[in-house]
């Protein structure tokens, strides 16, 4: 993986190549799989804590009860296990794990990083003045059930999901593990990523249609900074500080009559 100076949106060949021993069909099987297995520990752990706290269980049946870290411990522990089991399955079918999900270093370091995300930020930035002009409806009745969660006395909880479980589980499971399998079949790379950006999105389905449609235009900036750079790290780390930064805004401000952006 070379090292040299690389900009997200340069005219040089883009440095992402698949590289994995697994067929895209198992991979596709594999995630499903993994998924499932990770939402089950997740919601054990909700069950068997809560229980632990209140046997009478009244927080399951009514949602305002529902003690706010425990619902963001559940999460937390969903994106562990995904994490933990898409870089255990990596390595199966002979393939090396680093390869298989491009776990490289970012060529150009931090100058590539920057560029990366004022990139999404320009792009992502222009659909959020889009859709609060037009949608900001959608926008707010996205945000609204986040907004206690960003306020609460939880908030560093909520930012170790959105900052650092979700960009590190989803990119791995998506962009790293789902894309290299099906890049290698007759998809090619950018019908692959098409498919792993529908089945992303599709993790965000409470969303409203506008927010589905943002989620979506940034994975494929994500999926664009994979191909560009070769680097898994790039998409990660970009979409850390993009949760990250929509994080800080709201959490500072009261609630407006729209609000900017949807963590990803």
């Amino acid at each position: 993986m070379s090292t040299a100076m690389i900009s997200p949106v340069s005219t040089e060949a883009p440095l992402y190549h698949a590289e994995t021993g697994w067929p895209p069909v198992r991979a596709v099987l594999m995630v499903l799989v993994i998924l499932a297995v990770s939402a089950i520990l997740g919601i054990a752990v909700y069950l068997v804590v809560g229980a632990m706290i209140d046997p009478s269980m009244a927080w399951f049946e009514d949602e305002s009860l529902m003690p706010q870290w425990l619902m963001l411990t559940g999460q937390f522990v969903m994106q562990i296990c995904s994490l933990l089991l898409v870089w255990w399955v990596a390595g199966w079918f002979r393939s090396d794990r680093q390869a298989v999900l491009a776990l490289y270093n970012v060529p150009g370091g931090l100058p590539t990083i920057v560029k990366s995300f004022l990139l999404l930020s320009v792009i992502s930035g222009a659909f959020t003045i889009y859709a609060l002009y037009f949608a900001s409806e959608d926008v707010l009745t996205d945000l609204g059930p986040m907004w206690p969660l960003m306020k609460g006395e939880y908030w560093w909880l909520m930012a170790l999901v959105a900052v650092i479980g979700a960009p590190l589980s989803e990119e791995f499971v998506f962009r790293g593990f789902l894309q290299s399998a099906l890049a290698k079949s007759a998809l090619g790379f950018w019908g692959a990523a098409l498919i792993t950006n529908t089945a992303w999105t599709a993790l965000h389905a409470g969303y409203t249609m506008t927010g589905l449609v943002d989620v979506f235009i940034a994975g494929l900036v994500f999926s664009w900074l994979l191909w560009r750079t070769g680097s898994l790290w790039v998409p990660v780390i970009c979409h850390g500080l993009y949760n990250g930064l929509i994080f800080a805004v709201l959490s500072v401000l009261e609630m407006p009559e729209g609000l900017p952006g949807l963590p990803v």
